[in-house]
């Protein structure tokens, strides 16, 4: 038995190549770095860059936010975004910035989940009996099988009106609902409000004036 060689010629790979962009990122006392970044640079890559370069401690609290001074808004970017995508959906004659300071309660859900659950505002699925610990209150809230319901009253306007309403809302994994029946949470008294799976938290910098 005999065994010949065949020569297989694989096709050439062009490696690819990632575009760099110069961003501007501001500190608390508005001094700004420039820095030169690939185009899939995250967030916490950003915040790491300027930890390193700073020569600060990384105590886990170093954040990048967005700030939008024009409609006077600010949100935490999360680790996982892609800053410029971020940059992507500012207008070009916005005077927008990214700061980078220090976020204390950035990772507070993960520590200390209790604070954002209280007891009158959770429902679950099925009953439990006794205490439920962070642990579980985390597991059942990011499981992809069990997901806790909050519900609360919540300030709304309506469209066209000046006046400020007191509504029972119930964030539920499908969405945000209110009830049209006081605290009923009958199917019926039901309607949708809002779904936030492609949705960002802004905090109001100038409320009254904006």
């Amino acid at each position: 038995m005999s065994l010949s060689a065949r020569r297989v010629t694989l096709p050439a790979i062009t490696p690819i190549v990632l575009q760099k962009r110069v961003i501007k990122v501001y500190s608390e006392d508005e001094t700004s770095r420039a820095l030169e970044v690939p185009s899939d640079i995250t967030a916490r890559d950003v915040c790491q860059l300027l930890i390193l370069k700073n020569h600060y401690i990384d105590d886990h609290s170093w954040t990048l936010f967005e700030h939008l001074p024009h409609v006077g808004l600010e949100r935490t970017i999360e680790d996982h975004e892609l800053v410029i995508e971020v940059l992507s959906n500012w207008g070009m004659e916005e005077e927008n910035k990214l700061y980078f300071r220090k976020n204390y309660a950035k990772y507070e859900f993960f520590k200390n989940p209790m604070y954002f659950f209280p007891e009158h505002m959770v429902s679950f699925a099925t009953e439990t009996n006794g205490e439920i610990s962070p642990t579980q209150i985390l597991q059942m809230f990011l499981s992809s099988s069990t997901y806790p319901e909050i519900h609360g009253f919540l300030h709304a306007k309506e469209q066209g009106k000046k006046s400020w309403k007191k509504i029972y809302f119930l964030l539920r994994r499908s969405g945000l609902y209110f009830s049209t029946k006081g605290t009923s949470k009958e199917p019926r008294h039901l309607q949708f409000f809002s779904e936030f799976g492609n949705s960002d938290i802004y905090v109001s910098l100038a409320g009254k004036k904006k």
